[in-house]
């Protein structure tokens, strides 16, 4: 028998609207401001590469090393500070901050500290103190803002939770977020960078209601006369598309994300 004892629940569970964390690079470089801004936005998969992770690639990996982490997250480094990307902001979705499986590396102060970014904000999507499931064990992962500017009034957005798991699982799963953060450009504007990771295998309407919430938050700033960007991981396909169904096409052997073959 195995007793588990602590003073914080099992998983961490959100308002509707809270403060997103802050963090800043040990030290700040001075920055000149242009009247062009590139901004990125990437998933970055936990800093985990091609690893063949179980659960969204077939793989039979759960867990990486330290050198492993590091070694991905250079890798990531030096691509979004190489000159031909060189983004101002960038939005990161899978982002892992104290996560098991990358060796409890705080990718985001990481990522901070080896690249000419100065200041981030975080919003958590899973924050477990153990997932149950295939030696996971603890997770901290989310969205993540990262700029050369500092930031402010940044909020974390709670997302509609899957209503297609039964309770226990719903328990232990993603909890979904925008993450907004008004960046301190020198305009006359507010300026805003919005941050989305939306569900990728609800069969039920949750989609509909990630999308919905965010043209809400995008439709307000806008009503405020705000300027922004936005992007994020939307786990959609546009209008069009020959792929229809990605969850099927993409199925690993033994798995199911719907009722039926068809989709149904």
């Amino acid at each position: 028998m195995v007793i588990i004892i602590s003073c914080r629940p099992l998983v961490t569970t959100f308002e509707d609207i809270q403060d997103a964390v802050y963090y800043e690079d040990a030290s700040p470089d001075p920055v000149e401001f242009s009247n062009t801004l590139k901004v990125m936005t990437w998933n970055i998969r936990f800093g985990a590469g091609r690893i063949p992770f179980f659960g969204d690639s077939c793989g039979d990996r759960v867990l990486m090393t330290e050198t492993e982490t590091i070694g991905y997250l250079q890798a990531i480094a030096d691509y979004i500070d190489s000159m031909a990307i060189k983004p101002d902001i960038l939005l990161l979705q899978e982002v892992d901050i104290s996560s098991k499986r990358s060796a409890y590396v705080n990718q985001l102060q990481w990522l901070l500290n080896n690249t000419h970014f100065n200041y981030s904000v975080y919003a958590s999507m899973w924050d477990a103190e153990i997932v149950p499931s295939d030696g996971l064990g603890k997770v901290d992962v989310g969205n993540a803002i990262l700029s050369r500017w500092k930031i402010t009034d940044a909020e974390r957005i709670k997302l509609p939770l899957r209503t297609d798991q039964d309770a226990l699982t719903q328990y232990f799963y993603l909890r979904r977020n925008i993450l907004k953060a008004k960046i301190t450009l020198p305009i006359p504007e507010d300026f805003y960078a919005v941050n989305i990771h939306a569900t990728a295998f609800a069969t039920d309407d949750t989609k509909q209601k990630h999308i919905n919430k965010y043209k809400e938050v995008l439709d307000a700033l806008n009503d405020q006369g705000a300027v922004f960007v936005t992007g994020g991981d939307l786990n959609s396909i546009p209008p069009g598309a020959d792929s229809t169904d990605f969850c099927i096409e993409d199925i690993c052997s033994g798995e199911s994300f719907h009722t039926d073959i068809n989709g149904g």
